[in-house]
């Protein structure tokens, strides 16, 4: 069963091994030393004793596409659930490789099984901010809160976040513009409505026991 599975991988390489060929990236020689590395490091993630480096080898980023390191990564994040570094690893791997949409959803499921770790609360909804996407920014934020009450790193930014929607407020209303945006109710849009911080005084009831930062 484990040859079958390494083989099958090998022979859903073959698209990019053509291609690295026809392309002229490697010749013939160098892509058999690709392929042995490979089948070498498959049989080392089939191990049932294989550990989380195994998958964070140096060896899949040689020359490996894109699209096999997300495969690698998802093998190992599956495998690993409970595994922080694993999760950090890939979410760093989605950043410098600029899989932004994926980053998203990795910071996600990643939260599911770590929900007390701060700075995979304060990841996703910095991503969220860089989208544009206020209102999902600050439910993450309050989210992190209900794990991690004590934060200040987490209250500090959601409380960042609160100043920013109410500068932007401000300017609103007091635009030119600002009677007839109201008139035609564009003027603050549902998303960046001020929260009241009662909202989260009463969800902290919750005293989670995991690790503050």
């Amino acid at each position: 069963i484990m040859a079958e599975h390494v083989e099958k991988v090998m022979n859903d390489m073959v698209p990019e091994l053509d291609d690295l060929r026809r392309k002229r990236i490697f010749n013939d020689e160098e892509l058999r030393q690709v392929v042995k590395r490979r089948r070498d490091f498959e049989y080392l993630l089939q191990k049932t004793e294989s550990k989380p480096q195994d998958y964070l080898s140096e060896d899949i980023s040689d020359f490996a596409g894109l699209r096999r390191l997300h495969i690698i990564f998802e093998r190992g994040v599956r495998k690993f659930k409970g595994d922080i570094r694993m999760w950090y690893q890939y979410v760093d791997f989605c950043l410098r490789s600029g899989s932004t949409k994926v980053m998203s959803r990795v910071l996600l499921r990643a939260l599911k099984f770590h929900p007390r770790e701060v700075h995979l609360w304060l990841l996703a909804a910095d991503r969220e901010l860089k989208c544009g996407h206020i209102k999902a920014a600050r439910a993450l934020l309050v989210r992190g809160l209900r794990f991690a009450p004590k934060s200040p790193k987490l209250w500090g930014e959601f409380l960042r976040l609160e100043v920013r929607v109410a500068c932007h407020l401000r300017d609103v209303r007091d635009s030119p513009h600002a009677a007839l945006d109201a008139s035609s109710q564009n003027s603050a849009p549902a998303e960046i409505e001020p929260m009241g911080s009662g909202t989260i005084v009463v969800s902290s009831g919750f005293e989670p026991d995991g690790k503050q930062s």
